[in-house]
């Protein structure tokens, strides 16, 4: 399961840190960086 968002997004960064995302990349789109994440079952 993957999530995006923007890094300026402060709320959502915090939620996907709660619910077990990791960080898989940050990307430019949409004239802002992105940050794409991955959560795992394992974790």
């Amino acid at each position: 399961m993957a999530l995006r968002t923007q890094t300026a997004n402060a709320a959502s960064m915090r939620l996907a840190a709660k619910l077990g995302f990791t960080e898989v990349e940050r990307y430019e789109d949409y004239g802002a960086e992105q940050w794409l994440g991955r959560w795992s079952p394992d974790r």
